[in-house]
């Protein structure tokens, strides 16, 4: 099948889907309380990536969120971090409807209209402002104070629109006290952080500062070796492994991470057509230098490097979701699921609700588990989100259906 006719599918069954999904009512609320974020009164940790798709400045990649959700899902990904605002509620949509939530990028020169409409929408997470601004002060008048004011009144007008959900910035770097003096209706500091492994420190030094939420918006390392001249993913992964773990041991001071990036971006370093070894000089594994086409962990044809089994295998362990299924007990199989009936065992004494997602987040089965099990018998082969709702709670799971 063509991916043309293979993306015209897509967008005819989003459009029944989205019928759906915009014409039920939702009710989320995100807050921040003694430097943890929570998601309808249970602690959200952001297991999270920096979402762009390889389409800037003269690239077009090809791929689109159908091709991407899949690769999220099965990454343990539950948080998508954009550099601008998803304007397609179709997209939405799957994201929500597949357990990824979304910190939304939006416009400092633009943006009450869209916090207007997709307020209420189940798949953001956060509203965030700039990214590394505080490196440009060229953008406003070579004065920084400029930005810090631009960004106290977007913040404030963004909480004024929507109480539902904290407003975060990016900054470079650890903020000083001339940021967060100047902008206290920023609910999360967001850092893009390079100090080669040792993205942690940066939380510590904040922390000290402030009392404020803290994530890392951006760390990690790419898969070029500039010493080398090669591509090496072994390295990457390495380094990954490092920056994510070192991450999660202050996770007492921060809510979580976006590592940099999903997919190689071809546009950044020279030809959008061919990917390119230019870059700049940063403290970065293991080479101490920023190839900037080469941080996905995947590339930009989505093949899985070796970091996204080390994203896969963290995120997993990390996952709060997991720890709540462990509390109450739930156990599924049998995983793969061959013989049609899927199994749900748990120690709760009220009927569960479950509801099975396909890897671009349409819904193909909503059920109440009778006697613990579940008919599939009718579902197609293949990985799907398996959404169990326990009254206040939503533990996902993954299975396989063959």
């Amino acid at each position: 099948m063509s991916n043309i006719f293979r993306n015209y599918i897509f967008i005819i069954l989003n459009i029944i889907f989205v019928f759906n999904i915009t014409n039920s009512t939702f009710s989320q609320t995100v807050y921040i309380e003694d430097r943890k974020m929570f998601l309808d009164g249970e602690e959200y940790r952001i297991n999270g990536i920096c979402y762009a798709r390889g389409e800037g400045n003269g690239e077009n990649s090809g791929y689109s969120y159908a091709d991407d959700i899949p690769l999220l899902v099965d990454a343990n990904i539950n948080t998508i971090r954009t550099y601008s605002a998803i304007t397609n509620t179709a997209e939405l949509d799957a994201f929500a409807a597949a357990g990824i939530k979304v910190i939304m990028h939006l416009n400092e020169n633009s943006y009450t209209w869209y916090v207007n409409q997709f307020k209420n929408h189940p798949a953001i997470l956060m509203w965030e402002f700039g990214n590394e601004f505080n490196y440009n002060p060229q953008w406003f008048d070579n004065d920084i104070q400029n930005w810090y004011n631009l960004l106290e009144s977007c913040a404030s007008t963004v909480k004024s629109i929507d109480s539902n959900h904290p407003v975060s910035t990016a900054h470079g770097e650890v903020p000083n006290s001339q940021a967060l003096n100047s902008c206290p209706s920023i609910d999360v500091w967001g850092m893009n952080i390079y100090r080669w492994l040792s993205p942690e420190t940066a939380i510590s030094e904040l922390a000290a500062q402030t009392d404020k939420a803290i994530y890392i918006s951006e760390a990690g390392a790419d898969s070029y070796n500039s010493n080398t001249n090669s591509e090496n993913w072994q390295q990457q992964a390495d380094a990954t492994e490092i920056i994510l773990n070192n991450i999660i041991q202050s996770s007492d001071l921060s809510i979580g991470v976006t590592l940099f990036e999903f997919c190689d971006e071809w546009w950044k370093a020279g030809n959008p057509n061919q990917q390119d070894t230019g870059g700049f000089s940063n403290s970065i594994p293991y080479d101490n230098y920023a190839n900037e086409e080469f941080w996905g962990i995947v590339t930009r044809d989505r093949q899985p490097k070796l970091s996204y089994y080390v994203v896969q295998d963290i995120y997993e362990q990390t996952s709060l979701s997991t720890q709540i299924s462990d509390e109450h007990n739930i156990r599924i199989f049998p995983n793969p699921v061959e013989s049609g009936l899927l199994h749900i065992v748990h120690n709760v004494n009220y009927p569960i609700n479950i509801e099975l997602y396909d890897g671009v987040g349409r819904r193909v089965l909503s059920a109440e588990s009778i006697n613990n099990k579940i008919d599939i018998s009718e579902i197609s082969e293949g990985i799907y989100n398996l959404h169990i709702h326990l009254q206040e709670n939503v533990v996902y799971k993954k299975i396989i259906v063959r």
